[in-house]
């Protein structure tokens, strides 16, 4: 067969070329290994909280109130709740979870909470009845130690006046201390602004005494026929009032949750015979402070149970010995202190006569 020479010459070429680049291509291509870039994930978190101490079954009407306000701002503003009930310190672990707040809530625990609250200026700390506490730039205290006295006092005077059938009015006071001028001189003072022509019976017992000494000044009163009574709250004071009450004479009392505290809540020797007492509401004050604290508006001093900022007043009258006409002259009353129009003539402070 014959070979044509240009053809032939073309494959010797090309099969020439091809050699070449096999003998090039017996050296690898190197090649990069694959590489994984690392990003960091952020550690989770946990959801904003708030961390309520409190007992189990708070007693004081106004502590049941102020957890029942808790937790409705929580409900309100989306945020867990942590209720516990706290040994003898304020618990560590739960605020290394840097609680949006911690509410304490008439836990006995006052100091432990103000400690805490030095110790971790980050979180937002509110004291409810505590004893013990000083107001902080994290640290909202409410009610406690902070109550208008004079105020409480002159209700009273006001509320054992208002139906008195014979003008004998009886006090057991608490001599030698500054809450027990302030006690005696509001509480005079409320008698007067309702019967100026009343006569007043006063026993001022020693701070220590005790409930046999409330006994003996509830006998000297009923010896003195005294129609209405009052006191300062006490071991001495609350003895004196329930025996006058079992005896048939009507009482006023100066501290909260009277009529549940000394007279079961009606089901107690007496308690037919309650006039009235006070009522506190932290609740009111909760419902209005929490969101601007929480917001970043600071407290620098305590809020005080009072009238000005509702806080404060009567419990509902447990029996009919309050009339509906002079219900509304006692709510007036309380109007005109809240708003100034009514000065009580005492020093809140030291008690003296102004």
């Amino acid at each position: 067969m014959r070979i044509d020479p240009q053809k032939f010459l073309f494959m010797a070429a090309l099969a020439a070329s091809l050699a070449a680049c096999s003998k090039a291509g017996s050296s690898a291509i190197p090649t990069s290994a694959p590489t994984a870039t690392l990003t960091a994930v952020p550690s989770p978190t946990s959801a904003p909280f708030v961390l309520l101490l409190a007992p189990d079954s708070p007693k004081p009407e106004s502590q049941q109130l102020a957890v029942k306000a808790v937790e409705s701002f929580c409900i309100q503003k989306g945020l867990a709740l942590k209720r516990i009930t706290p040994g003898n310190t304020v618990p560590e672990d739960y605020l290394q979870d840097a609680p949006s707040l911690v509410a304490a809530v008439g836990t006995g625990l006052g100091q432990a909470v103000n400690a805490a609250a030095q110790a971790h200026p980050e979180i937002r700390f509110v004291a409810v009845e505590e004893s013990g506490v000083q107001p902080l730039p994290n640290l909202l205290l409410i009610g406690g130690e902070n109550i208008r006295l004079d105020q409480v006092a002159f209700l009273a005077g006001v509320l054992a006046t208002v139906e008195n059938r014979n003008e004998y009015v009886g006090w057991i006071g608490q001599s030698g201390t500054v809450s027990g001028t302030i006690y005696r001189n509001s509480f005079v003072h409320g008698v007067r602004y309702t019967c100026p022509r009343c006569r007043l019976f006063d026993f001022e017992l020693d701070p220590s005494a005790d409930a046999s000494a409330g006994t003996a000044a509830s006998g000297q009163l009923q010896s003195d026929y005294v129609d209405t009574a009052s006191a300062v709250p006490g071991a001495a004071g609350d003895a004196a009032l329930t025996d006058l009450a079992k005896r048939g004479i009507r009482v006023a009392g100066t501290r909260p949750d009277f009529y549940s505290y000394l007279f079961g809540g009606g089901e107690g020797d007496g308690s037919k015979y309650v006039l009235g007492g006070p009522a506190f509401r932290p609740d009111l004050l909760l419902a209005d402070f929490l969101p601007r604290y929480l917001g970043g508006e600071k407290f620098t001093e305590a809020a005080a149970y009072s009238l000005e900022n509702h806080s404060l007043e009567y419990a509902s009258f447990p029996n009919d010995w309050i009339s509906p006409g002079r219900q509304v002259f006692l709510q007036q009353v309380i109007s005109d202190l809240a708003s100034g129009r009514l000065d009580i003539g005492v020093d809140p402070k030291t008690g003296a006569e102004t």
